[in-house]
């Protein structure tokens, strides 16, 4: 249910466009100012990647403008008066690695906030280089790392400014369809991803969320909130536990310090506002709210689902002297219904419905002691609820199919302690606590299974099995409570110039199962010149069970955590000059202990819903290989783009008696992936001609349609992924269900090959405080159909397609003030 839940919330945002106009047009009137062009500035700060400090001294150099800007005590900088246009920002600190921020877009009046990140060099200059990589790196770890700022993240196409979408674009991420934004990295499942935001980790932060996925259809982070991401693909450093595969770090920005801004954000589907600003001495605060308007409108027939949904967001920052404390807050809620599932999409119920809600609300306190030593606390609540029914009304009351009402919840506390040995050596240690409530209610509706005399069509079929042979109701377990713990040290280390090393390890448990893993980590650096670095990363991660895996069952509850076992070996070359990187890297992952249903282990069974079982068994075991390459070009003047190529290869062991070492195709065993990404940008602010018509005032009132702007961006995104393997089904006429045969050979067929196209249009305007951009979204321009699966439905002896996204225009416009 939750499947078709996720397909249909994409689905039906194809019809508000005329809801959409209709908002844009009345927004025409707040652009009826007359105005001249006004100058804005930038400002920042800039701080040590490695602990966060703030560094002074440091030089930003503004080349358009031939302008250098020494920080403050406290790492900040303001810019001069700028007119509107892009800026490309040269950041330098003795000590550490130039860096180079490209595209830096002053829109009007007001600040442009650019925040910067310097890491400490590896090799040992005499003196700055004139010269720094847009490229930033991320202090502690040595490779799969990829780093994205807000801008990238809200132009990246097909990404819908997603952040979970945006970091699908890498070569070491897929997704299982196009309509959720779940992570899938190198040959693993959806849910082996641990997502952060500012020091709280949240187990799935998305509207529609798939329980035990990570994913789900719309992300509940605001991403004009977002100051960037750090994306790691496997092997992360020590601090990161608790997930088998990738880590998404997501940096929330600050508020304003100088005044109250607000905007607000209308696109297909919903719309939104966000404000930000002092509040009191030191202190600022963001929040943003969305709401979908699509249950609110009447363009729909009757059989249509129309998703509803809002979602809020607030961030508190306070500073005291040498000590900064976070207060951080989301929310979101969401529901839907699907009136005629049975016919559309071949379910048992008529009716889906599905909803839900998640939160998180943590306070992080950063602490500097002097010169070398650091803490940073936090404590933090999250949770996810999952309501999904399925049934069929009948006069007399209902018959219900399937009913999940769990709901999952966690609060943490964690810490650590930082200690800069030397200027680029630093040791880092620190441990968490936390306490997991799982209330786990998933009930099915008893089956019977029947056999049928195919001669006579008439024939309703008669008993040959108790009536209680496919599912009882599952039982109860209220409020299951089990505490995690862990603890690690890690090291960033510089022996020799040229040369990093980060080792390190940690410990966790978990009480419910009793178990207990030791995660040894490595990773290195050698910077043979100041374009070329060789990278090696090792790791052992390991994964506690989901949760309603280990209570379904009573005898689950002694469920191992799944491991893995990753060696990452690769170059990196940069070419300063183009801003331009690339990357070559191979893989190696072992799995051990995977959660396998049992019924795969008895012999000569054929498998079929009706001796499936929920009992697990923690003997499965995987492997997945391969190779990727990356190119990306950091927009400048004109042009961006990126080329992703993976090829993998991914496996599971076949368990099944009989089948000695047998191994069979992963279900995210894509082989090959290829994904093309391209941008072109133009500005006219510098053309005097352009600048005239700027300022008048019915093209400022007409803007919403205007074929040129101040700043206009096309990109597009082209993605092939090889087919999906899968398990084909046989159908028995005899008992009319679908049943996968003993000796069948698992996954041996594929679904066809992925690919499709997406374009993205956007128009940007700045009139004095009010900065206005319209966007306009094409996803599978050519609408190819994906095919996301084939559903097996009893009864039915032909295979029904279910299809990913087809073609989908959405559009929108985004104000702020």
């Amino acid at each position: 249910p939750q499947r078709a839940c996720a397909m249909a919330t994409i689905k039906s945002n194809a019809f508000s466009a005329k809801a959409m106009k209709r908002s844009i047009f009345t927004l025409f009137l707040l652009v009826c100012i007359s105005c001249r062009v006004f100058a804005g500035r930038i400002t920042g700060d800039v701080r040590s990647s490695q602990t966060g400090k703030p560094l002074a001294g440091a030089h930003v150099s503004i080349r358009k403008i031939d302008t250098t800007i020494i920080t403050d005590s406290l790492g900040g900088f303001v810019s001069g008066e700028l007119r509107p246009g892009s800026y490309t920002l040269f950041i330098s600190k003795t000590g550490y690695e130039m860096l180079a921020r490209t595209d830096v877009y002053v829109a009007g009046k007001g600040d442009k906030r650019v925040d910067i990140e310097l890491a400490p060099a590896i090799r040992q200059l005499d003196k700055i280089t004139i010269r720094g990589t847009s490229f930033r790196k991320a202090p502690d770890m040595a490779s799969s790392t990829k780093l994205m700022n807000l801008d990238e993240i809200l132009r990246a196409p097909g990404a819908l400014a997603d952040v979970q979408r945006a970091v699908q674009n890498l070569p070491s991420v897929a997704s299982g369809g196009d309509n959720v934004n779940e992570v899938v990295v190198r040959g693993g499942v959806p849910g082996e991803n641990l997502f952060i935001m500012d020091n709280i980790e949240i187990p799935n932060p998305n509207h529609f969320a798939d329980q035990g996925s990570g994913g789900g259809v719309v992300s509940l982070i605001n991403p004009l909130l977002v100051q960037g991401l750090t994306f790691n693909a496997g092997a992360p450093p020590a601090q990161y536990g608790g997930k088998a595969s990738s880590v998404m770090d997501v940096t929330l920005r600050d508020g304003n310090k100088k005044m109250v801004l607000g905007g607000v954000d209308l696109g297909i589907g919903g719309a939104g506002f966000h404000a930000e600003g002092p509040l009191w001495k030191n202190a600022t605060f963001m929040a943003s709210g969305s709401k979908s308007f699509l249950d609110l409108i009447s363009y729909f027939a009757p059989s249509t689902a129309v998703p509803s949904y809002w979602g809020a967001q607030t961030k508190l920052t306070q500073r005291l002297g040498n000590h900064k404390i976070n207060l951080n807050g989301i929310f979101g809620d969401n529901n839907i219904t699907i009136d005629n599932a049975g016919k559309e999409i071949g379910t048992r119920g008529e009716i889906i419905k599905a909803g839900g809600y998640v939160y998180a609300a943590g306070a992080t306190m950063k602490s500097f002691w002097g010169e070398n030593l650091s803490t940073v606390t936090t404590i933090s609540g999250t949770g996810n609820s999952f309501e999904r029914r399925e049934y069929t009304p009948l006069s007399s009351g209902e018959i219900q199919y399937f009913r999940n009402t769990s709901t999952e919840q966690q609060q943490t506390l964690k810490t650590r302690i930082g200690l800069d040995v030397t200027a680029n050596s630093h040791v880092l240690a620190g441990g968490n606590v936390q306490r997991a409530d799982f209330d786990i209610d998933i009930r099915d509706k008893a089956d019977t299974l029947l056999k049928y005399d195919t001669l006579s069509p008439g024939d309703s079929g008669t008993i040959v099995a108790d009536p209680e042979i496919h599912t009882t109701p599952l039982p109860r377990r209220d409020h299951q409570t089990g505490y995690k713990y862990g603890a690690f040290l890690s090291g960033i280390l510089t022996p020799l110039n040229r040369l990093k090393l980060v080792p390190g390890a940690r410990v966790d448990g978990f009480d419910y199962n009793k178990s207990v893993t030791v995660d040894p980590r490595f990773s290195a650096v050698l910077s043979l010149t100041p374009e070329l670095d060789l990278t090696a990363a090792f790791g052992i991660q390991h994964q506690q069970p989901d949760y309603v895996d280990l209570v379904i069952s009573p005898e689950n509850s002694a469920l191992r955590p799944k491991q893995a076992i990753t060696g990452i070996g690769g170059a990196e070359y940069v070419f300063t000059g183009l801003h331009i990187k690339c990357m070559l890297e191979g893989y190696y992952k072992q799995y051990n202990h995977l959660p396998v249903d049992s019924s795969l282990l008895e012999g000569n069974t054929e498998i079929s819903r009706y001796n499936q079982g929920r009992a697990l068994v923690s003997d499965g075991e995987g492997k997945s290989y391969g190779f990727e390459l990356f190119a990306q070009k950091k927009l400048t003047k004109h042009l961006s783009g990126s080329a992703a190529y993976s090829y993998s290869q991914s496996w599971y062991k076949d368990l099944r008696p009989g089948k000695g070492d047998a191994w069979y195709p992963a279900d995210f065993d894509f082989r090959n992936g290829l994904t093309l990404t391209g941008g072109l940008k133009f500005e006219l602010l510098s053309k005097d001609w352009y600048k005239t018509l700027h300022e008048q005032l019915w093209f400022r009132l007409f803007s919403a349609l205007m074929p040129i702007a101040d700043r206009m961006e096309f990109s597009c995104k082209w993605r092939y992924l090889g087919g999906r393997p899968y398990t084909p089904h046989t159908y028995r006429k005899v008992n009319k269900i679908w049943v996968i045969k003993p000796d069948a050979k698992l996954n041996s067929e594929r679904y066809p090959a992925y690919h499709s196209l997406d374009f993205r249009f956007e128009r940007r305007f700045g009139f004095g405080f009010l900065h206005m951009i319209y966007y306009i979204d094409l996803q599978n321009v050519y609408n190819r159909e994906n095919i996301w699966q084939y559903l097996y439905v009893d009864g039915n002896e032909t295979r029904k397609k279910i299809y990913q996204l087809p073609f989908f225009p959405s559009g929108g416009l985004i104000i702020g003030f």
